[in-house]
Parts: structure tokens; sequence; C-alpha cells
């Protein structure tokens, strides 16, 4: 069947769009493989498990790159700009071999008169062992002009020392990472610091396999601007004018919802620190002096079920005053206590620092509880003396 296949050229190839965002535009697209074989649909995976199993797997995937690349000459020459991303089979880089003509498709290239810089090969790097041929074949082709992309990262065996290694262009994070964003926590962070990781060594990233709002808003609050998913479009076997105005609709729409939900976050912080400091102000104004500070932030935290932990720390030496008040400790945590430093805590510097002597911190898990929280610190005088009050605020109990 698979020689079948081969010979006769029974596939076709579908391009995925990817967007960019912010600059309301189509980027590129992906070459996917599609094949039908007397009337039965054959998915991708087992069709290049076939192809190896046959030993054709260079083959097929010679077959593939070269339709790939001449279907996106016409693209191509209405845009010249657009770009193609083609994937490039995993297990034959393990046999890389420069010298090799059918490792090289630069000849195919040549012959539609597109320069090697409107391609991006993607590479599944966890699928390969050879690290060595790895290296040689990113090198060869980033040589050449190539640009090159690692799929699927941040989930199965990808390792950040391949990114040492292979120097890639572009990241694209895995679409498992984009699933259920609203109420997964982890994985936002997870995301969030794949893309600030990536930006900070010049590597362009890709939110793949998006779907919904929620993913897409996470992405471009981490300054992702490459998207490929359902949300925009599924692969196509052709891309007319009239699929290209709607796709570009939907750009729009979704960085107007993405405005929308960055004001709406803007002004629910604003509630928030507004909100806390008159929760703090009221406990302050019970401090007679600082003595007397740890019941009553017993009795406040008794009034306040949204608060997790209350504590207090010294302005001037950084130190803590009394041990930490809190609610609901898990028995592997230990709170901070009463002289334990504060010096590297972002809520006790930058309030100090702070022109209104306040501070609210990004959504964390606590060690404590395991609840997501915010902390609020603010800076008070008691007499001569500066202090520093700290709520930990109950964001979502888990």
């Amino acid at each position: 069947m698979i020689e079948e296949i081969i010979k006769e050229e029974l596939v076709e190839i579908h391009f995925q769009p990817i967007v960019s965002i912010r600059s309301k535009q189509l980027y590129a697209f992906e070459a996917l493989t599609r094949c039908t074989y007397k009337g039965e649909v054959i998915p991708p995976y087992e069709l290049f498990k076939l192809a190896i199993d046959a030993n054709l797997n260079l083959e097929l995937d010679v077959l593939t790159r070269n339709k790939s690349i001449e279907k996106f000459k016409s693209y191509y020459l209405e845009n010249n700009e657009l770009v193609l991303f083609l994937n490039f089979e995993s297990s034959l880089i393990n046999n890389f071999d420069r010298e090799d003509r059918n490792y090289c498709f630069t000849e195919t290239i040549d012959k539609v008169e597109i320069p090697y810089k409107n391609f991006i090969i993607e590479i599944k790097e966890d699928e390969i062992s050879n690290t060595k041929a790895l290296e040689e074949f990113c090198s060869y082709y980033k040589e050449l002009g190539f640009a090159i992309a690692l799929d699927d990262f941040g989930t199965g065996n990808s390792t950040f020392d391949r990114i040492n290694l292979i120097k890639p262009d572009l990241i694209k994070i895995d679409k498992s990472l984009f699933k259920n964003t609203k109420d997964n926590h982890i994985n936002r962070e997870i995301v969030k610091s794949i893309a600030k990781m990536s930006h900070n060594l010049g590597i362009r990233v890709l939110a793949e396999g998006v779907e919904d709002e929620d993913a897409i808003c996470l992405a471009m609050k981490s300054n992702i601007n490459l998207f490929q998913g359902y949300y925009f479009c599924r692969p196509v076997f052709e891309l007319d004018t009239f699929l290209v105005d709607k796709i570009i609709a939907i750009i729009v729409e979704i960085g107007s919802i993405f405005r929308r939900k960055t004001l709406n976050s803007i002004n629910k912080k604003r509630d928030l620190v507004n909100n806390y400091h008159l929760v703090s102000n009221k406990i302050i104004k019970q401090f007679s002096n600082i003595n007397d500070a740890k019941e009553i932030m017993f009795d406040e935290l008794d009034n306040h079920i949204d608060l997790e932990a209350i504590y207090l720390i010294d302005a001037e030496s950084s130190k803590q005053i009394h041990d930490t008040v809190i609610n609901n400790i898990n028995d592997r945590f230990s709170p901070s206590k009463n002289g334990d430093e504060h010096y590297l805590k972002e809520y006790y510097y930058i309030t100090l620092e702070s022109k209104q002597g306040i501070y609210l911190s990004n959504k964390y898990i606590s060690y404590a509880t395991g609840n997501i929280c915010k902390t609020f610190a603010r800076k008070f005088e008691i007499g001569d003396e500066s202090y520093i009050i700290c709520l930990d605020i109950i964001i979502k109990r888990i």
C-alpha cells in the first residue's frame, strides 16, 4: 500500500494558516500531509509509520516536502513576505549526511525561485537521539539561510539544553499547554516562562493549537505574537480570498477582546489595591504600639475570609516582627517567624521604593495552602518607626 501511495503520489498537501495578531496579517502556512487510499482516510502519523516500517520514510518525506514547496509558489507570488513551515521527518535527521542529495531540497526551491529565507524547517528534537547529526543538520540549513523551529516544545522529552545546541529561530509551544488555561495555573506559568526565556534569547515564539479566547489572551499577555490553531482556521486544501478575509476579521475580533480584557484586568487590580488599602488601614489604626499587633492581626484574619495570612516587617531592618498569622496551614510548610529576613523580597524593597508605599504582587501558588494568592504590602508609621504590613489575599481556593 505505502509503495503505491508514494509511486502514484497519492498524497495531498493542506496548508494551515499562521497569523500575527498585532500586525493583523497572515504570516505563514504550515504544510500538512493528507492521504486517502481507496476511499479510506489514512491519518498522517499512520502514513509515516507505514513508511518507516517499509523503510520508505525518506521517499515519503521527499515527496511531501517537494509537493509542499511547489504548492507554496502560487501563494508566494501573491505575497512574497509569506513563509512556509516545512516538517522534516525526525528519524531521518539521525542519519543526516550533508553530502547525500536526498537530504537536500534546495533544488526544488531553486526551481520555483523562492528565497530560502521564506522557509522555516520544523523539527521535533525530542525524537532525535543523534545529537551530533541534529547539530550538523541545523547548522547546514541555517548557513544556507533557512530558519529552524522547534516543534511541540514544552511537552514529551523536549529538553532545554537542546536550545543551546540548535539555537532555533522560533519555538512552537505545544498545544497541550494551552488547554484549559483559565483554570490551569501551572500551564499558564509554564507558557509565560517559555515565552519570557525565548524573548530574552532573541527567539520568536508561536502558540500552537490554540482553540479559545483564554489561550490566545494568555499568549498575547506573554508577548507571543504568532498563532496557529482551529480558532483561526483548520488546515485547508486551498486558501481563497474569502477565507483570508474571514481570518483577518477573526484577528481583529480577538485583538478587541484582548484589549477589553486587559483594561478590565487593570481596573480589577486598581479595585483590589483600593480595597486592601482600606483593609490595611483598618488594621493599622488599631495598633497603639507594635507589640500589640499580633493579637489584632489574629482577630482581623477571622474577620476577612479572603485573607490567608498577615505579617509585619520592620522597614529599616527588613526583619519580621512577630510570627506570621495564618489560616489553614499544611503540614509541610513552616511560615515565616519573628526575626526572619525579608530584604530580597519584592513586597519589601518595592514597597519601600514606591512613591505610594504600596505593592501588589502577581498571582502565585501559596506554599502554605496551595491556594492561588496575591500579596498586598503597605508601608506605615507608628511614632518615628516605619513598618510594612503584608496581606496574603486568596484569589482562588484550591
